[in-house]
């Protein structure tokens, strides 16, 4: 195996973000990409697949394709299984498990066509092999993913294992965090770099806005604190100098990019537990040192020019400041509109922002924070507004 082979690879992001993380991707060095529902679908080789897996602040996971086929029926899964290569992903003595994502109306039953998928799989296995691979369900050393939209099947397999929002620094945290990646997405989309000055989080919560304007700031690999799937792949000896070049190369930029900084990057919650939690996490992220924690009441926020990235209570919560949420929202927004150049991005439900914020966003977007719809919403305040709208 060599890290300079070319495959196809998809990497996956929060719903509506696909454009940001295809500029990401090409900040990276990875060209040749295309924008598709729910991701972004590129060619590149296994080195970039990997420096993608240690640098991404955006994609949730990094698949590489090893199977497609058109899918009229069971009987082609099955026959995808069988054609699968199995040099050089698979070994005897490696285990796997399936997962399938099924959007068409033929199939049904996603947990069926996975067995299909297995059953050819490993008959093609005791064929090449005279055995066949285990399965575990738990913590297998390759997840593969099976696709089936519209007729077109294809089969991925997990290069970073666990999610990429699982940084490794959130050891504590509150109910409902915001995701990792979704923070960072929302960063992006704010437009915020260490440059433009102030980033605020009012309500701050476990800290994951602040921390990963952080860590955008301090040039800090998203993924320098964990393990990746790719590095239980039976050729990983084959390349594992080339992944030590990488950590390497992602440890010495970060401590150029320390030397010197300064930064103003503060993050407030009403909640001292909030804030214990908050400081936590950023010392296990290494960039305690470059956030201003400090209690604070988001109503009572002074006018700075600022980037304001939050993420307001929505969902179960009935009441905040002894204001109910639609009240609370108005409140928000009449604060908002007297600062001047600032901007703010937030994530709520829909009908909070429309009916209560009374601001017209600069862009929106439909998402989901876990289970539950959302829309992120980009404003500008004060002397940053222009004419230009993105509805």
């Amino acid at each position: 195996m060599s890290v300079n082979q070319t495959f196809s690879f998809l990497a996956t992001c929060a719903r509506g973000f696909e454009s940001f993380l295809e500029s990401e991707l090409r900040s990276l060095g990875i060209v040749n990409t295309q924008v598709s529902n729910g991701g972004v679908v590129f060619d590149a080789h296994l080195k970039d697949a990997m420096k993608l897996c240690l640098w991404s602040r955006l994609a949730n996971k990094v698949e590489v394709l090893v199977g497609e086929c058109y899918a009229p029926n069971e009987e082609a899964i099955y026959e995808l299984g069988r054609r699968i290569p199995l040099d050089p992903w698979f070994s005897a003595d490696r285990t796997f498990c399936i997962h399938a994502h099924v959007n068409d109306q033929k199939f049904k039953n996603g947990v069926f066509l996975s067995l299909k998928l297995k059953d050819g799989l490993v008959d093609h296995m005791r064929e090449a092999w005279g055995q066949r691979a285990s399965i575990d369900t738990q913590r297998p050393d390759i997840v593969l993913g099976l696709q089936v939209i519209q007729r077109k099947a294809r089969v991925f397999i997990e290069l970073q294992g666990d999610p990429l929002n699982m940084r490794g620094y959130r050891r504590r945290q509150l109910q409902a965090p915001i995701r990792e990646t979704l923070a960072a997405s929302m960063i992006a989309m704010s437009g915020w770099t260490p440059e433009k000055g102030i980033f605020i989080d009012p309500m701050c919560g476990s800290g994951t806005f602040a921390i990963e304007a952080a860590l955008m700031a301090t040039r800090t690999a998203p993924g320098i604190q964990r393990h990746f799937a790719f590095e239980r792949l039976p050729f990983f000896k084959e390349i594992e100098a080339d992944w030590k070049s990488l950590r390497e190369e992602a440890r010495e930029i970060s401590r150029q990019a320390r030397k010197g900084i300064e930064l103003d990057i503060r993050a407030l919650d009403i909640d001292d537990e909030a804030l214990d939690i908050a400081q936590n996490n950023a010392q296990t992220a290494g960039v305690a040192d470059y956030i201003d924690f400090r209690r604070g009441d988001i109503l009572r926020l002074k006018p700075v020019p600022a980037s304001i990235v939050t993420n307001p209570p929505y969902g179960e919560r009935i009441t905040v400041d002894d204001f109910e949420l639609p009240e609370f929202y108005f409140q928000l927004g009449r604060l908002l509109r007297t600062f001047q150049d600032a901007s703010l991005t937030i994530i709520s439900t829909s009908e909070l922002l429309k009916k209560n914020m009374h601001m017209k966003p600069m862009q929106r977007i439909s998402t989901y924070n876990g289970p539950i719809p959302c829309e992120a919403a980009h404003y500008l305040l004060g002397g940053r507004r222009t004419e230009r709208e993105s509805l």
